[in-house]
């Protein structure tokens, strides 16, 4: 005989059915005790959210809880059934189906009809039939379908689950895709088919037996076993995916990653790369996180088979046989103000990187490859910044010679702005700022560049020097004049301080006067290193680059301490006439500044590290001093005019234009006085009337669409001396932007020719996952400098790439074609002798990455 109790499922209801439901709990719970009681070995609660019951703690339960239509005491069969829209709640584990039968002698839980049972750590199985103990920790479930919490999937005809741990489905499939909305009966982008699949949740690993991987349905490659990670594991000890790689002097290479997990907070990987043509190449990458930061150190060695493989030195590192590189860098927080780390590089030589590829090409700095290591103390908050920094650089192509290259420690800046109420300051108001720079610069070997067309080592033709050709035979020419020195080869430091103060005022007619006055203190010791030659020789010929001509940049000096001052006062003054229209507003601002201030002051040994890269271009026509650095600083009196536009569209986009001139109005001319850079020289600011300058921001619309302009026109002949263009868009699905330059010859600067060149890159997607890139670098004045065997287009590309990818929520695959053009090597006629030319090699690389979410990825690096 039975006896049933039945009830609706709803909640919230009054009346009987609310009196019903209260009944049925009741017996559910007291059945419950005989329905299965909770063993002492059960698991402990999982740290993740569980599912329960409407009204039940988020807590698992320790006593089975069950709601369903009908439950069914059977004493004859000693089962216990719960019939119609059954849950059953169990220590974070829910259990729903049509049908539950419970059979208390085997203690069995059969369930029936739309079963389908999510665990602890929300992941969900659906079975056309289940059987499990009383605890649902062993078992099995027919034709399963297991969707865990992370969107991976898993089916098998048929699982078995023991030890509550160990979860095994036979001839499984497994995929971290979704499938098809429009065609769910497809086969998903990729999965892994195996004769088993093992789930342990104790190692938190799965396991696949005889594998194959499946691209849309159609079989890629065979594993016999391979494991994984399973959702809840951020790192796990095992290999990682295979990376392979290839160069025309290392061969083809396999690198197997192998990743140790020591601890939650520091691990290590171990990355063993044979190359068929090198050996072995070792690498070893620590990374560790600290409660207020992180730092890794990466080390990279190998003891090349065949080191003559490579170019001789000085085109490459020649017969080295020992070569590594050691890295570490490092970021931590002192608190939310302030924090240190550090970036630093130490290479046995500096073709290693580019060599065995641990750098790529990046396309938008295609000229700078150097590496620069650094060190930093830095705090910033609303109104003040601090830098405290080392600097350390090495370049790492032919064309560098390291011993040119200075190390900067220490350099510190320091700005603060005090911000002073009228009240407190007797009517004064405005703002004042202080700021400060520390610099001290030690180089061996002085950096010299010749005027007019730039000259090259007699030996190599690799390295700036200072040689002319006289009679047929090279000369130094190592003296102000036909040669600059960029930088001393000695020590060279310079502490800099200046205070300013500004105000804007507002008349009543809508006029903007900005009164401001600064003063500037530079100190600066200066010792010049005249020991030491550096002299390039090879069967072609000899050049010597010597430290004791750099006194006669100095008049005849070495060393000295200097002190100089500045000060001047000025005021800014702009009047913004303002018109409304139906496509927007428009600002017309007429501005005029005027500094007075006495003439620059140069100490007679004054090297200059930090103000050689003079623009003039709008952005700072108004500034006080146009010297970038704090090695000069500018003097006399000076008028800067300019007209400013500003267009506000309805649509959502603007438009901004600003042109104008700077004169020298008294005093002397900073940018035409000696400097051993010549910087100032040709700049379009060493006479009174400055060149014009015009710049140009243009936003059609409110679509991310812009173009920026630049020009320089020479203020004698109106000729076009600078110009510069950047066009950026990402609208309907490209993502895109064009870099056009072209600068007049400037002699004075080692610039004997124009330059011209193009850089861009693009980036269109398409069908939502799909995507093609590509990128171009193209040097336009390089047919300047042919030799008599050489021949270059204009528009010969120097580097380019093109690729194309493929993402959706389980996949992303990217492969990548690159080529890049290398420097030439000439070396020009010896006393009449024979030119001998060492022509550009063109460096292509394929590179493709394919990554499955939750299984890993391959890397490829293919020299072509």
């Amino acid at each position: 005989m039975g006896s049933a109790v039945s009830s609706s499922v709803e909640q919230g209801r009054s009346g009987g059915r609310c009196a019903r439901q209260v009944a049925l709990l009741l017996a559910a719970l007291t059945i419950a005790c005989a329905f299965c009681s909770p063993p002492a070995s059960a698991a402990p609660a999982s740290t993740k959210a569980s599912t329960a019951p409407t009204g039940q703690a988020a807590k698992p339960q320790d006593k089975l809880v069950i709601d369903a239509d009908e439950l069914v005491y059977d004493r004859d069969k000693n089962t216990v059934s719960a019939v119609g829209s059954v849950q059953l709640f169990y220590q974070g584990r829910i259990l729903q189906a049509d049908r539950v039968v419970y059979n208390r002698t085997t203690k069995r839980v059969y369930a029936e009809g739309h079963a389908k049972m999510t665990d602890e750590h929300g992941d969900v199985v659906y079975g056309s039939r289940f059987e499990l103990s009383d605890n649902f920790r062993e078992g099995f479930i027919d034709s399963v379908q297991v969707l865990t919490s992370d969107k991976t999937r898993f089916t098998s005809p048929r699982v078995e689950r023991s030890n509550g741990a160990v979860t095994v489905l036979s001839k499984g499939a497994y995929t971290a895709c979704e499938p098809c909305k429009e065609h769910p009966e497809r086969p998903p982008f990729w999965q892994v088919r195996a004769a088993k699949i093992i789930e342990n949740q104790e190692t938190h690993t799965v396991y696949f037996e005889d594998a194959q991987m499946l691209v849309w349905g159609v079989p890629i490659f065979y594993m016999p076993y391979f494991s994984a990670p399973d959702s809840t594991v951020n790192k796990q000890t095992g290999l990682l995916a295979p990376q392979f790689v290839s160069g025309a002097n290392l061969g083809y290479g396999l690198s197997l990653p192998y990743f140790i997990n020591l601890a939650p907070s520091y691990d290590l990987t171990i990355t063993p790369t044979y190359l068929s043509k090198q050996g072995l190449l070792g690498e070893i990458d620590w990374r560790q996180r600290l409660t207020n930061g992180v730092y890794d150190i990466r080390a990279v060695g190998i003891d090349e088979q065949q080191p003559n493989l490579f170019p001789t030195y000085p085109y490459g590192a020649g017969d080295q046989r020992l070569r590594g590189s050691l890295k570490t860098k490092g970021d931590f927080f002192i608190n939310p103000l302030w924090q240190f780390g550090w970036n630093l590089t130490l290479l046995s030589d500096k073709f290693f990187a580019n060599d065995y590829k641990l750098q790529g090409i990046d396309f938008n700095n295609y000229y700078f490859q150097d590496v620069v290591s650094s060190i930093y103390l830095r705090g910033q908050s609303d109104l003040s910044f601090f830098d405290l920094s080392g600097y350390s650089f090495e370049g790492t192509t032919p064309n560098d010679d390291n011993r040119r290259l200075p190390v900067a420690a220490p350099v510190l800046d320091y700005n603060r702005m005090f911000l002073l109420p009228e009240d407190r300051t007797y009517g004064l108001g405005g703002e004042a700022t202080i700021d400060v720079n520390v610099a001290n610069i030690h180089r061996n070997n002085a950096f010299y560049q010749s005027t007019g067309l730039e000259t090259f080592d007699n030996a190599y033709h690799l390295y700036d020097v200072c040689e002319q050709v006289i009679n047929g035979r090279y000369v130094n020419t190592y003296f102000p004049g036909p040669c600059m020195l960029r930088g001393i080869a000695g020590d060279y430091a310079r502490a800099s301080g200046e205070l300013s103060w500004q105000r804007s005022y507002i008349d009543p007619i809508g006029e903007v006067w900005k009164p401001f006055v600064f003063g500037r203190l530079d100190g600066q010791g200066t010792a010049i290193n005249e020991d030491g030659v550096i002299t390039y020789a090879s069967a072609i010929g000899s050049s010597s680059v010597p430290n004791y001509a750099q006194a006669a940049f100095f008049s005849g000096s070495s060393q000295g301490a200097f002190a100089r001052g500045m000060v001047g006062l000025g005021i800014e003054y702009r009047y913004p006439f303002v018109s409304s229209s139906w496509f927007g507003t428009q600002t017309i601002a007429p501005i005029g500044q005027f500094l007075a201030r006495p003439s620059e002051v140069i100490p007679r040994l004054q090297p200059n590290e930090d103000s050689q890269t003079l623009v003039l271009d709008e952005t700072n026509l108004f500034a006080w001093d146009k010297f970038p650095g704090y090695d000069r600083v500018e003097g006399g009196t000076r008028f800067n005019y300019g007209f400013q536009y500003t267009a506000n569209f309805a649509n959502g986009g603007h438009f901004n234009a600003l042109a104008g001139e700077s004169i020298q109005v008294a005093g002397q001319n900073s940018y035409k006085l000696y400097d051993p850079t010549n910087v100032g020289l040709e700049s379009g600011l060493d006479k009174t009337f400055s060149n014009f300058v015009a710049g140009e921001t243009l936003q059609p619309s409110s679509a991310p669409v812009f173009l920026i302009s630049k020009q320089q026109f020479d203020s004698s002949t109106l000729q076009l001396r600078r110009f510069d263009a950047i066009a950026k868009a990402n609208i309907w699905g490209l993502s895109a932007s064009l870099d056009y330059a072209l600068y007049a010859a400037q002699p004075a600067l080692g610039w004997q020719y124009p330059r011209e060149g193009l850089t861009g890159n693009a980036t269109y997607q398409f069908l939502d996952r799909w995507s093609v890139s590509g990128s171009l670098v193209l040097d336009m004045s390089r047919h300047y400098y042919d030799t008599e065997v050489q021949s270059t287009s204009v528009f010969y590309p120097v580097g380019y790439s093109i690729g194309m990818g493929y993402k959706d929520a389980c996949t992303t695959f990217t492969i990548r074609y690159s080529s890049a053009l290398s420097a030439p090597a000439a070396y020009p006629a010896y006393a009449g002798g024979p030119v001998v030319y060492n022509p550009a090699v063109r460096n292509q690389t394929l590179m493709f990455q394919l990554v499955l979410r939750t299984l890993g990825d391959v890397k490829g690096n293919v020299g072509l």
